[in-house]
This record gives C-alpha cells, sequence and structure tokens, in this order.
C-alpha cells in the first residue's frame, strides 16, 4: 500500500472518529441515531487500527517528532479500543476509557500541529510555533473541559429534585387533574397517554445483566405490591365497594403500574384480577422509568417516560438481543441515563417520596384533605436524616433509604 494513500485515508479516518467521539461522549441519548454513530465509530476504529498495524513503520521514517508521537499515541489508543470492544466499558473500566480517549486525544493533537508546520501556517520560528502549540493545546483543553461538563455537570443539574414555591390548593390541580386519565393519582406520563402493560412486565429481562438485584427485587415487597398480596387485594375491592373504581387509581399510580398505566384500570377489579398484569407488582422499569419527580409531595407525584428500545431488550429474538446487548456494553452510558436518572443517587430519599408518601381529598374519600401514611417526613425529621433537630439518636453519618432498605 503506498504510503501516501494510507496516510491520506489515516488523516480522513481521524477527522470521522474525532467528530463522532466528540457526539458519542458529549451527548450520549438512547436513540437509533446515537447507536448507528456508536457501532460506525467502532467500525471505522478498527479499520484504523488494522490500517495502522500494516503501515504506522512506514510513517514513521517520514515524520517529524510531533508526527511520530502522533502516530504512536494513535496507534496505543487504536490498541485500546479493540480491548475495550471486547470488554467494554463497565465503570469499573472507566479508567480504560479515559485512557483510550486522552491517547487519541493526544494523537490528534501532535498529529494536527505537525500537519500545520508543515504548511507553514504556524511560521518558521521555534517560538511561534511553541505559541501555537500552546494555543492548540488550550483549544483543545477547552473542548475537552466543555464537553465533559455537557456530559456530567449539566446532565446532573437538569436532573435534581426541587419542590415548588407552593403546593396545590386542592387535589383537583394535582398531576392531570380530573379529566386525566390516572386521577387520583397525581402520576403523569411524558407524552400524555398509556404505556403498554408488557413493558411494566419484563423484569426478567433486566436478570441477563443484573442478576443479584433482580434476585432481591424477586422476593421484595415491590415485587408483590400489587393483587399478588391479598391485603392489598381486598383493600382494593373493599375500597371499590364504597367509592368505586375511579377512586382507586389513588392506590394504582404506585402498586398497579401494569394495570393502570396500561389503561386496564378502569374496569372494577375482580374483572381483571387474573390478569397477569394484574400480579405484575412492581418490576424494575416502573421506578425506572421515572424521569421527574416534581416534589416531595408524594402521591405519584411524577412524570413516567415510556423507552421504546427497550423493545429492542426485551425481543424474544436472539440476534436482536444479542446485538442490543452488545452495544449497552460497549457503551453503557445512554442505557444509565434512561434508567438511573442522578436524582435517584444524589436525591434517594426525596426519589422514594414519590410513593411513599400519600394524601387523602375529596376525590378519593368524599370527605376532605387527610394525611395518610408518610415515611418521607417521619425520615426527614429522625436524627438518621440528618435534618431533623429533635432526634435522640444521631448516627456518625446521615443516611438515606438506600442505605437500609437497599
Amino acid at each position: 500500500m503506498p504510503i501516501d494513500f494510507a496516510k491520506r485515508w489515516l488523516s480522513r479516518i481521524l477527522v470521522a472518529l474525532t467528530l463522532s467521539a466528540v457526539y458519542l461522549y458529549g451527548y450520549p441519548s438512547a436513540t437509533i441515531f446515537y447507536f448507528i454513530v456508536d457501532l460506525l465509530h467502532v467500525a471505522i476504529g478498527m479499520v484504523l487500527a488494522i490500517l495502522l498495524f500494516f503501515s504506522v513503520v512506514r510513517l514513521l521514517p517520514g515524520e517529524t517528532l510531533l508526527g511520530r508521537l502522533g502516530w504512536l499515541s494513535l496507534a496505543a489508543g487504536a490498541l485500546l479500543g479493540m480491548v475495550l470492544i471486547k470488554t467494554g466499558t463497565p465503570l469499573r473500566l472507566k479508567p480504560w476509557l479515559y485512557a483510550h480517549i486522552a491517547l487519541c486525544v493526544l494523537g490528534a493533537l501532535f498529529l494536527a500541529v505537525s500537519w500545520l508546520i508543515s504548511k507553514g501556517w504556524l511560521g518558521e520560528s521555534i517560538p511561534r510555533r511553541g505559541l501555537g502549540f500552546a494555543a492548540l493545546t488550550l483549544l483543545t483543553v477547552g473542548m475537552a473541559a466543555g464537553t465533559w461538563w455537557t456530559r456530567e455537570v449539566a446532565w446532573k443539574n437538569a436532573n435534581r429534585i426541587s419542590n415548588p414555591l407552593m403546593p396545590p390548593e386542592t387535589m383537583d390541580s394535582e398531576g392531570d387533574g380530573p379529566q386525566g386519565k390516572f386521577f387520583p393519582s397525581s402520576a403523569q406520563t411524558r407524552h400524555g397517554g398509556n404505556i403498554p402493560s408488557q413493558y411494566f412486565m419484563k423484569s426478567d429481562a433486566c436478570q441477563r445483566c443484573h442478576a443479584d438485584i433482580y434476585k432481591q427485587w424477586d422476593s421484595s415487597m415491590h415485587h408483590f405490591s400489587s393483587f399478588n398480596n391479598q391485603w392489598y387485594r381486598k383493600s382494593i375491592e373493599y375500597m371499590q365497594e364504597v367509592a368505586g373504581a375511579r377512586s382507586s387509581k389513588w392506590c394504582a399510580g404506585c402498586h398497579d403500574p401494569a394495570l393502570l398505566y396500561g389503561g386496564l384500570f378502569d374496569a372494577p377489579i375482580k374483572q381483571i384480577v387474573d390478569l397477569p398484569e394484574a400480579r405484575a407488582g412492581l418490576g424494575c422499569l416502573m421506578c425506572h422509568s421515572i424521569v421527574e419527580v416534581k416534589s416531595t409531595m408524594g402521591q405519584g407525584d411524577f412524570f413516567l417516560e415510556y423507552p421504546k428500545l427497550h423493545e429492542l431488550a426485551a425481543s424474544e429474538n436472539p440476534l436482536v438481543r444479542s446485538l442490543h446487548d452488545f452495544v449497552v456494553r460497549l457503551n453503557p452510558e445512554p442505557h444509565r441515563r434512561t434508567f438511573l436518572k442522578p436524582f435517584m443517587r444524589l436525591d434517594t430519599a426525596e426519589f422514594c417520596s414519590s410513593c411513599h408518601k400519600v394524601h387523602l381529598d375529596v376525590p378519593v374519600n368524599h370527605y376532605r384533605w387527610i394525611r395518610g401514611f408518610n415515611e418521607y417526613d417521619n425520615w426527614q425529621a429522625s436524627g438518621v436524616s440528618g435534618q431533623g433537630a429533635r432526634a435522640f439518636y444521631y448516627p456518625k453519618s446521615p443516611m438515606n433509604c438506600a442505605d437500609c432498605h437497599m
């Protein structure tokens, strides 16, 4: 292969990889377009690695010192990239991912400076070239910092839980209001419609990668939150007898996602109690599909979002499922951002408050506002939270719900 031909194509590939890398790192999202770019980045990166393998030895003699350093850094980054294709990039291997990025950025910077010098655009004197190199380095560092800020800081800041200045005056102002599909639960969906029941019944799909967590969930109270719990079943049957089926949606917002959000809860429970949806309980995808908690008022005061790409993960087609698992293992960030929002870890207690704090009002009890059970405020007022001033017990450090219950 002629060296000029190889060098020309290596340069073009490097530009394509740089552009795709900025997008993949800075703007992770669970979309078809993102996954296509991800796979293209891998494919083009493999082509670069193969070309470098066959031509790097012949490239080096004709290069400047910066050019040689650039190609060697790029070769090391490409080699590490090939390893990451095999291992994936889970959190424990994040240092390897950043090493891959750093080596490739360094290589691209050295090659860019070497190319600019060869064109005479950085001048002839060493001080001027040094200033040009410093300027390009600062520009690269600035772009890297901005991309990191977009990926990490902006993402976290946009996904926290904060209370509104004033609570709703009545229950009619909660959620979608009396005209809403799920009222008197405060729960809402981003698109304003139902979510397929089957979506909430696919916890076994999570088991492929999260076997230990799935095992814990399988025997948990969350799993037995619906009509697979006879105490709850009798409560709803009685409630519907005295207050009607619509009032019991107040409970279903947190207890019966497969029924309520699938549009099945308009029927009396005695007609649907034998459906698989009635025994699904609170699966993995219920809590992990919450994309916004609107307040610590409780009562299911959250937004749910239906990620359509979950059909790939839950597909019965082994080829589709394998492709999905490969992409997730290769780049878990879109999957993590879909199902593990920052507030789930940074505002854990507030996240749990969305269901572990309730109140009843006229649409539920045909009477007046009454406080129901309230685990969040009790936690907050205790010494365990680090926020209570009247407790008799204070642990060494504050603890949230998950510290004891997960």
